[in-house]
């Protein structure tokens, strides 16, 4: 019997020394991820899915039964960009991919029931869900450097949808020519370092005379933002105060350097003078059009691959008339 009191009294101080040991790792991995993550010289970044584990586990998910008069599941309200209800979160995504058909069709492109489309930087699917129908037909990805994001996507959205977890390296895993129209909202307004190899990347991939459509952050934005004082107005505010933008004809600005969604301490809010934009992305691709607030307070580049006709004959197929 004293033995078993002696035995149990040494364990508590052990299991305490463990259970305080396993913290401190978790605190290392966590300072040490967020270290590799800040660093403007490491290219390649991403946000793993349980990052401080050494392990994981993903269970199985059936969502035969989704919410009443839902086609797909929602994500989880800590998921999700836009956190109002349920309705609300339905309604945002399809109003932006309304409005980028618009303005796509303005420039005399639209998508077919067999063209391919591309969702950069998808997070949970807010706008990749529009294309419900599409998806039935041919391909539609999405892609994110946040694999939390894409695990659920992937858990819940697929089929149809085709998800990929990929970092902020400006690489792809798809072929030359791929797809039909690239999109990304939200996304070049996080990139600050490589956008050109990530311009260039995307120019890879789309198809000649596919599009490619990219809001940014531009000087009509901020002057929504301080004209009602809202959004990112206290960031700019601190950062006008270190680099007087305001009084400088700038070509563009990066407050913070690390991708992501821009909602944590030192990831990159960039903005564009446009006029600069069109010169500069005008050397790697046909610009179609710019739309001021086309994105909520964002504007939207749409971009084109020009065609080559000798060496565009040479790839022709049944595929939207493109090699693949």
């Amino acid at each position: 019997m004293l033995k078993k009191i002696l035995k149990r009294l040494l364990q508590l101080p052990a299991d305490a020394l463990i259970a305080s040991s396993k913290r401190l790792d978790e605190r290392i991995d966590s300072r040490i991820e967020a270290a590799i993550i800040n660093d403007p010289h490491v290219a390649a970044k991403y946000y793993p899915y349980e990052a401080t584990r050494t392990s994981y586990l993903l269970r199985k998910v059936n969502d035969d039964l989704p919410p009443r008069g839902f086609e797909l599941p929602i994500p989880p309200l800590k998921l999700r960009v836009h956190r109002g209800s349920a309705e609300q979160y339905l309604s945002v995504g399809p109003e932006f991919i309304a409005r980028m058909k618009s303005i796509l069709a303005e420039g005399g492109f639209s998508l077919s029931s067999q063209s391919r489309v591309l969702d950069l930087g998808c997070g949970d699917g807010m706008m990749i869900r529009a294309f419900y129908n599409l998806a039935q037909s041919s391909e539609v990805w999405g892609v994110d450097i946040s694999a939390t994001h894409v695990v659920w996507c992937q858990q819940h959205l697929s089929p149809p949808f085709k998800f990929v977890t990929t970092t902020s390296f400006p690489h792809l895993p798809f072929a030359d020519s791929y797809f039909d129209l690239i999109y990304a909202g939200s996304v070049f307004t996080h990139i600050d370092d490589l956008s050109d190899a990530w311009l260039l990347e995307l120019k890879r991939i789309v198809r000649p005379g596919g599009r490619l459509y990219l809001t940014v952050h531009d000087k009509h934005t901020i002057d929504i933002i301080y004209r009602t004082r809202r959004g990112l107005l206290p960031v700019l505010q601190r950062f006008d105060e270190e680099c007087h933008f305001s009084a400088i004809d700038f070509a563009m600005f990066s407050i913070g350097r690390t991708p992501g969604a821009g909602d944590r301490e030192g990831q990159a809010q960039v903005f564009y003078d446009i006029d600069y934009l069109r010169k500069h992305w005008g050397n790697y691709l046909k610009i179609s059009s710019v739309t001021p607030e086309a994105y909520g307070y964002q504007t939207a580049v749409v971009l084109e691959k020009p065609s080559n006709s000798v060496r565009d004959s040479l790839t022709t197929t049944a595929h939207g008339g493109w090699q693949v």
